[in-house]
């Protein structure tokens, strides 16, 4: 498969895909319509403490705007969600942090209280596995974060969402070199963008056929991004990398992308 490079607009799409992923909030940050928010400080129109209720945000992505995560049966998928402290010109508050899931599903909370200062946020995680004869659909799971003191709160529901086949493998794309490209300096930095149309499990980097790194995939975003930094030093010539990307079906699923480079 040949990519054609075009320099000015790869960079800038690259930038923006890797401000996404490390900056989970930009993907998943919704109001109590399922609106997108960024976290603030509501206003108050004196001094003093105005307690609000709490913001949250479950994080998960398996698309553009869409919220959960895709999962085999009897799978634990990790679901990240942000917590606001949205009082203004209060102390520190304490929030608690529940999931709730359908019948049969298990729901592990390794932080289920949080405190933060007014204005400031915080993440937490659970982890949810579905039933092994969980049947293809998708699943709600409500996200609750309560305030302690006045017991406000705040709720938003993500998905859990089972599939119990694929024969889809996953699509590679903005690789690091581009095709036919030449590389200078003391080293480079590989890398390439992998998603799915369930979800990434790993992406590994082969140069000249030999293993370099693996990248594994969270259960955050449905984009997943592999990076490895390699030297330059006496490696002129001729060279091939080859990126693989595999989703959790395994094989036949597995991607490949070939990239031709050149050392000077």
């Amino acid at each position: 498969m040949t990519i054609r490079r075009l320099p000015a607009a790869r960079i800038v799409l690259v930038g923006v895909l890797l401000a996404l992923t490390l900056v989970p909030g930009a993907l998943a940050n919704r109001g109590p319509n399922g609106h997108t928010f960024a976290a603030r400080r509501p206003t108050s129109g004196g001094g003093g403490c105005t307690p609000n209720a709490p913001g949250v945000a479950p994080q998960n992505t398996y698309g553009w705007g869409q919220f959960g995560s895709w999962g085999l049966p009897g799978q634990r998928l990790g679901y990240q969600v942000r917590v606001d402290d949205l009082d203004v010109g209060c102390g520190s508050a304490t929030f608690s942090f529940s999931v709730s899931a359908p019948s049969g599903f298990t729901v592990e909370v390794p932080t289920s209280s949080v405190t933060l200062r007014s204005g400031t946020s915080a993440y937490l995680w659970a982890y949810v596995t579905s039933p092994s004869t969980s049947a293809d659909g998708d699943y709600p799971l409500t996200v609750t974060v309560t305030r302690s003191g006045n017991g406000t709160r705040a709720s938003q529901v993500t998905h859990y969402k089972v599939y119990t086949s694929d024969s889809t493998p996953p699509t590679l794309f903005f690789s690091n070199p581009a095709e036919g490209e030449t590389l200078s300096g003391s080293s480079y930095t590989f890398a390439v963008w992998s998603n799915d149309d369930h979800a990434v499990q790993m992406i590994e980097l082969y140069i000249d056929g030999v293993y370099k790194t693996t990248a594994a995939c969270p259960d955050i975003s449905y984009n997943c991004a592999l990076s490895y930094r390699w030297s330059l030093r006496h490696q002129q010539g001729h060279h091939t990398a080859t990126f693989k990307s595999y989703d959790w079906w395994g094989p036949p699923n597995v991607g490949v992308l070939t990239v031709n480079f050149t050392v000077s």
